[in-house]
């Protein structure tokens, strides 16, 4: 019995991911075989490889671009998605991940940006100055979400201006991730709106000066000191935690 399209697209989908994660048949940046060679290759037909790559694009393995193709955009599987992270560890090597990513981000900013990206970076930075402090709608929960939908803008503005779209594409992945998954993270922003205000004001303001100055140097290093004070603003807390206890912390949280 023919096994439907979705079983079909799955093995399809699992053998691709197995050539480029474990067999290391592609390289990042590599482009993928044409559906026509991939639907040969497996004996299926054109949409079943298509279900395939569709999967790999949510995976965030592959990116395909219209009228040239798939290319691929990560190697480790493991990598390309947020589980929940509700542990302090967990929490740790997510800042530490994105201390390197970022910092390289400002850098290539900093020798790359046009005129125009600066222009879209700053509009960035006074959109997260302006509606952090603004707060008058009372609305609280909505306008958390706004204040890291802000936030995320500014950081991907700065990623735009690094012109490489494997970076950008890396840093929107996992900043949606980070805001769909990262529960724990969420709710301390909420809990310290105040120091955020304060802090992400000036640091990001570092990082904005460099990067309109030119200084690769001083933008990579603003924004990796930038990342490890939000990393180390929440990361004291857990001492605190182990001392007085997790259910302190839960209805600190809550």
């Amino acid at each position: 019995m023919t096994k439907p399209a979705p079983s079909l697209g799955n093995y399809v989908y699992q053998q691709l991911l197995q050539q480029i994660c474990v067999d290391n048949l592609y390289a990042i940046g590599a482009k993928l075989p044409p559906e026509e060679r991939l639907a040969k290759e497996f004996g299926v037909s054109r949409p079943v490889v298509r279900i395939a790559l569709a999967q790999l694009r949510t995976e965030g393995i592959i990116q395909s671009r219209q009228g040239s193709g798939s290319y691929v955009i990560r190697t480790s599987q493991g990598a390309v998605k947020i589980d929940q992270v509700d542990n302090w560890s967990d929490i740790n090597q997510f800042y530490e991940y994105r201390a390197h990513l970022e910092s390289e981000i400002a850098r290539l900013a900093a020798e790359r940006a046009t005129a125009e990206d600066r222009e879209r970076i700053q509009k960035a930075y006074y959109h997260v100055v302006d509606d952090y402090y603004k707060n008058t709608t009372g609305e609280a929960s909505k306008e958390e979400e706004s204040d890291m939908d802000r936030d995320c803008a500014f950081h991907l503005a700065i990623a735009a201006a690094a012109h490489n779209h494997f970076y950008y594409e890396s840093l929107e992945r996992l900043l949606s991730e980070m805001k769909q998954s990262m529960f724990l993270i969420t709710k301390i922003f909420e809990a310290h709106k105040k120091r955020h205000v304060e802090i992400l004001t000036e640091e990001h303001g570092w990082v904005l000066n460099a990067i309109l100055s030119g200084n690769a140097t001083q933008a990579s290093a603003a924004m990796l000191l930038h990342i490890q004070n939000a990393r180390d603003s929440i990361m004291p807390n857990k001492q605190a935690a182990q001392v007085q206890g997790l259910t302190e912390r839960t209805s600190v949280l809550a």
